[in-house]
């Protein structure tokens, strides 16, 4: 596979810059294929430099230096109508990886066919529908803040999945009522970290398999909208470290300490075991007033992933073409699921610090405080600037990116208090 990586700030302005004075999207004079396209051009700095701040599993992100890898994207999508019923949409992304590079991945390739009025059905590769906005959870410019609420959108890593869904619209009244139901695998890869003792660390895969949701959407003509979800699949993650620590304590398996032994690869392994993720979303966008609220559960049933409870709250007001916004949410993990087990000492304290830097993983309890402002500065831009303050406990790593968790500065963000300032300022386009 070629990579492409953007290692100047010149050639990112070059490639962003020139979409975003792009005056519209592109239609055919048939009316039959549809070409468009968004981006986000976004610079990210922190108040610290022991850790990375960026969306859960990217491979690197910003600290002092400010950064422009973490909101960073652009996209491309097409959609051809084959007939006025049956319709075919790709969707080409490009933002930050875990393996710390900007690569062409197909997001969206799924064909449509709708068979009735209000049903449609849909297959191959979509947005995974986890979160009241997860169809454009990437698309900046339709979203208010910078960026969706990393307290409640940094706790699933996959954001599109291989499969089918089924849905169907009726009105009930003043409202539209929008039922979904699908079906499918996701996968993803997820850094944790960026290396352990001096050494790289390559990225965690982690996939749902069976995935089953169904997502009910309520919209009210006034401006309202109520959205609830819930998903259940078999969660199998695969990290280098883990099975490292599971080659190393497989031979004793075969003699009197292998009730210890395979405790250690319990804790460290998290395979074809149930998952379920539950969510209800409102939003409010009335005359002035736009506000949104999710609360959102995550729940495994063994293994090392925590279970996890996440919210947020949102307001702003528009004053002709600004919107000040300010938003409060938490991350709490509810169960670690896995502990040091009993005995593992005796395989030495390699064994031992793998195992707990697995298990650290999984210590992201934070909240965060946002005060931002929007500008809608022409039709197809919007200008933004945000403060996060974001404050973890101690004993969490939160959800920022310790390059390696192993050194005196990594035990010391894990083990200590920390209150964490943001600044980010970015540029969406639609084109």
């Amino acid at each position: 596979m070629t990579h492409f990586r953007f290692v100047r700030l010149p050639v990112t302005l070059a490639v962003l810059a020139a979409c975003a004075t792009a005056h519209a999207d592109y239609t055919s004079p048939d009316g039959q294929f549809r070409l468009s396209g968004f981006g986000t051009l976004g610079a990210s700095r922190s108040s610290t430099n022991d850790a990375l701040f960026n969306y859960p599993g990217q491979g690197g992100g910003a600290d002092k230096k400010a950064s422009l890898n973490p909101d960073s994207k652009i996209a491309l999508q097409g959609t051809y109508k084959f007939t006025p019923s049956l319709s075919a949409t790709a969707q080409l992304m490009m933002k930050y990886d875990a393996e710390g590079e900007y690569v062409p991945n197909p997001e969206w390739v799924f064909a449509k066919w709708q068979p009735a009025s209000g049903l449609s059905l849909r297959a191959g590769r979509m947005g995974a529908p986890f979160f009241m906005v997860s169809d454009f959870r990437d698309v900046g410019y339709a979203n208010t803040t910078v960026r969706p609420n990393l307290d409640v959108y940094g706790q699933v890593p996959v954001s599109y999945f291989d499969g089918a869904d089924a849905a169907y619209q009726m009105d009930v009244g003043s409202v539209t009522v929008t039922s979904t139901v699908w079906a499918g695998n996701a996968k993803s890869d997820f850094a944790s970290a960026l290396r352990r003792n001096g050494a790289a660390v390559p990225p965690t895969e982690v996939r749902i398999d069976n995935a089953v949701g169904l997502n009910v959407l309520a919209e009210l003509s006034s401006g309202y909208a109520l959205r609830v979800g819930h998903m259940q699949g078999k969660l199998t993650t695969k990290s280098a470290l883990a099975q490292q620590l599971i080659n190393g304590v497989s031979p004793a398996l075969a003699g009197p300490a292998a009730a210890i032994a395979q405790s250690v690869i319990d804790a460290v392994t998290t395979d074809d075991t149930r998952a379920t993720f539950s969510g209800i979303g409102l939003t409010v966008d009335r005359d002035n007033v736009v506000a949104a609220a999710e609360f959102t559960k995550r729940k495994v049933k063994k293994g090392y992933i925590a279970d996890t409870t996440g919210w947020y709250v949102l307001g702003g007001y528009r004053i002709g073409a600004f919107l000040p916004y300010v938003s409060f949410s938490k991350l709490k993990v509810d169960d670690p699921n896995a502990a040091m087990p009993a005995g593992a000492d005796g395989f030495g304290a390699e064994v031992v610090g793998g195992v707990q830097g697995i298990l650290n993983t999984q210590k992201i309890s934070q909240r965060t405080t946002s005060v931002g402002v929007r500008w809608d500065v022409m039709r197809n831009v919007a200008l933004k600037a945000q403060y996060d303050r974001v404050s973890k406990p101690a004993n969490s790593n939160g959800l920022f990116l310790v390059a390696d968790p192993a050194t005196a500065s990594g035990q010391s963000f894990l083990n200590n208090k920390k209150d964490v300032n943001v600044f980010t300022v970015s540029m969406d386009f639609v084109f």
